[in-house]
């Protein structure tokens, strides 16, 4: 097979705090730090001038529930729209990169991955939050792939990793004109409504060391640490939220990652923001 003119052109990983995202749409006391930070990362990816973004991200509840949780899921629809959860943010209609999300799937899919399709989907607050505060025109196509990361049993990081492997190679073999950057959305620890959250807040960060201890691994291009590390354990010690770095790990798969361009710890919120050249 001759190879294709798709290429991947730089990656980048956010945070998705719906609360930040609001602060900065409405301008309001707080804003400066995630406008500052989300405007580092935005810098690059801007200068990427990408035509699709790969967005790796968790559902939370809103698209599969309970009833029918695949581990591994790509949306094929021609456009969606969203937040379908938080009305407050800004809503945005997005277009989808159908062709290539059906090209990837068929490929990982020969690859031995069993990643199922969704044809109909609204995108929750971890997609638009972070993209609306960096692309605010939302004048990019996507292509989303969820990874179940909350409800158990999720995947291993050297699974999810694979699957960025794999990722790649069916952007490497595809014909279509593109220019494609990879975004990963989650926190390293993170915990929503449960035991270990804050006394004044409905979420907390039960390992803010782990947190950092991923940071600096993601400097210093030491992925293979960062994979074999991530265990079982530690995702449970992270927060139920935690498993959300899973979505970091498949998108340094899809390039080879060495220290990034930019990258920074918010360590009391139990994430960073970063951004990597793949070329």
């Amino acid at each position: 097979m001759c190879a294709g003119v798709a290429e991947i052109v730089g990656a980048l990983g956010v945070p998705h705090n719906p609360f930040s995202a609001l602060l900065v749409a409405q301008d309001a006391d707080g804003a400066a730090e995630p406008r500052r930070l989300y405007g580092a990362v935005a810098e690059h990816l801007h200068a990427m001038r990408p035509d699709t973004l790969i967005v790796f991200t968790t559902d939370h509840y809103n698209l599969f529930f309970e009833l029918s949780v695949p581990i591994f899921a790509i949306g094929v629809a021609e456009s969606t729209s969203g937040p379908s959860d938080y009305p407050m943010l800004p809503h945005y209609d997005v277009a989808v990169d159908a062709v290539l999300a059906k090209q990837i799937q068929t490929a990982v899919v020969d690859d031995g991955f069993d990643v199922g399709m969704s044809q109909e989907f609204e995108l929750d607050h971890t997609i638009t939050a972070p993209l609306g505060v960096m692309i605010p025109r939302m004048d990019v196509s996507i292509v989303p792939l969820w990874i179940s990361t909350s409800m158990r049993p999720i995947p291993s990081a050297r699974r999810c990793y694979a699957l960025g492997s794999a990722i790649r190679g069916a952007v490497e073999r595809s014909p279509l004109d593109r220019r494609v950057a990879v975004v990963a959305s989650g926190a390293f620890s993170f915990e929503v409504g449960g035991p270990r959250m804050s006394e004044d807040s409905h979420v907390g960060v039960p390992a803010p060391e782990w947190a950092l201890r991923v940071t600096e691994l993601l400097a210093a291009g030491d992925i293979e640490a960062l994979i074999s590390e991530t265990t079982p354990a530690q995702l449970a010690a992270a927060g139920n939220a935690g498993g959300e770095i899973l979505n970091w790990i498949a998108m340094l798969g899809t390039f080879d990652a060495g220290a990034p361009l930019f990258i920074e710890a918010q360590r009391a919120e139990g994430h960073a923001f970063a951004a990597w050249s793949a070329r």
